[in-house]
């Protein structure tokens, strides 16, 4: 039995040093709580202009690259991840030209092929030959392409509606 109450009475002990334990962490947190506070109204003084948010470093993000014989499906990946590396690089906030640089730089230059031969003559006109002030968003520009995709026109693959005799370029006119 004598075991029994020494064990008895070092439960009691760790009890009492636990609870002690704790109240000092708690007066040390109530202590820290108000400085904090303190030091952040202090620092409170300068202006919200100033206060830059923390930003991702624009090399750390990769670049998507969208190739022309993207399909639907690779294509709304891509934007997902285009709309997504816009947003982590501030790209979103630039001018649309550069904007529309940026939007470039990412595609295939077979779009360029696949643009010129758009089923819509606008989506030409507005991706390649549109002079720069009245050049459309980049979200126009995107939607523009997935419905491009849609109609399932991408003339640079369509080789078997050639006939004998021609070349692609025919088959894509007279194909129009």
């Amino acid at each position: 039995m004598g075991d029994i109450s020494q064990l008895a009475n070092l439960l009691i002990q760790q009890t009492a040093l636990s609870t002690r334990r704790e109240e000092r962490m708690v007066a040390m947190m109530e202590c820290l709580l108000s400085l904090g506070g303190v030091a952040s109204t202090s620092s409170d003084h300068r202006p919200a202009s100033n206060e830059t948010p923390p930003k991702l470093n624009p090399a750390s993000t990769p670049a998507p690259f969208l190739t022309s014989s993207a399909s639907l499906r690779d294509f709304t990946a891509w934007k997902m991840k285009f709309d997504g590396y816009m947003l982590l690089t501030h790209a979103d906030k630039l001018p649309q030209k550069e904007q529309r640089a940026i939007l470039l730089s990412l595609l295939d230059e077979d779009w360029d092929k696949v643009n010129s031969n758009a089923s819509t003559p606008n989506f030409a006109t507005t991706w390649f030959v549109a002079p720069v002030k009245t050049m459309l968003e980049c979200k126009t520009l995107t939607l523009e392409k997935e419905m491009h995709l849609q109609n399932g026109r991408q003339r640079v693959c369509q080789r078997q509606l050639q006939q004998g005799g021609e070349n692609v370029d025919t088959t894509n006119i007279n194909n129009m």
